[in-house]
């Protein structure tokens, strides 16, 4: 089975095309504060331009309000909602009830971050470990110690909950990552070139991600 890699950080509809042609499984835009911002009215003429049905599309949110994910899903109908804030497991779960979307909880690569693998594990559709900081809360092109990656994804398949590897992936390295089995990747700052999307990029990781799947098929 292929990896499911997402890409991140999705700015234009240029963007949107060449991941989507690229294989990407996933569409990510963030509605946080971030160099990579977008507004909701834009990504809703983005998709417009192509039959992108076969891709989800993920809104990226930190510590929303209520009726701002409601406002959001008017605007754009988002397959999932990714949170990578502090928001609560009653939030979360009162979200997931009252708009009926798939839900992703981004965490942060701590000492504390089995524990709230545990505490969401019953609320989220997926987990995201990421190599975010106190002040960045991911996008910052910076990996974590992936020696602690194979914890985290044993300790996921145990939840049974999907888990996918941030933080620094990129074409050189996303070997690496591959032959840890992660159920997904989800990358941002490794497929740009001077803080651009790069098409290049993108299906360099791809080919990857499809070359490994077919050693692991025995093709």
């Amino acid at each position: 089975m292929q990896t499911y890699v997402k890409y991140c950080g999705l700015r234009s509809s240029e963007d949107v095309k060449n991941a989507y042609l690229s294989g990407a499984n996933g569409l990510g835009f963030v509605f946080a504060n971030s160099k990579r911002q977008v507004q909701a009215i834009d990504v809703a003429e983005w998709m417009k331009d192509g039959p992108y049905a076969f891709c989800e599309t993920f809104a990226v949110l930190v510590n929303p309000k209520e009726e701002d994910v409601h406002e959001l899903l008017e605007t754009v109908d988002f397959d999932v909602l990714q949170f990578h804030g502090e928001e609560t497991v009653s939030f979360i779960k009162d979200i997931q009830k009252k708009t009926e979307k798939h839900v992703v909880k981004a965490l942060r690569h701590d000492r504390n971050t089995l524990d709230l693998m545990s505490a969401y594990a019953p609320v989220v559709d997926g987990f995201i470990v990421d190599a975010g900081t106190k002040t960045e809360r991911g996008g910052t092109g910076q990996t974590f110690d992936w020696k602690k990656a194979p914890t985290y994804i044993h300790f996921a398949k145990q939840l049974n909950v999907p888990l996918y590897i941030a933080g620094g992936v990129h074409e050189h390295n996303v070997q690496q990552l591959l032959e840890m089995q992660p159920d997904g990747i989800d990358v941002s700052s490794g497929i740009e070139t001077e803080g651009k999307k790069d098409d290049i990029k993108m299906k360099s990781i791809m080919r990857q991600v499809g070359d490994y799947a077919t050693v692991l098929s025995g093709s």
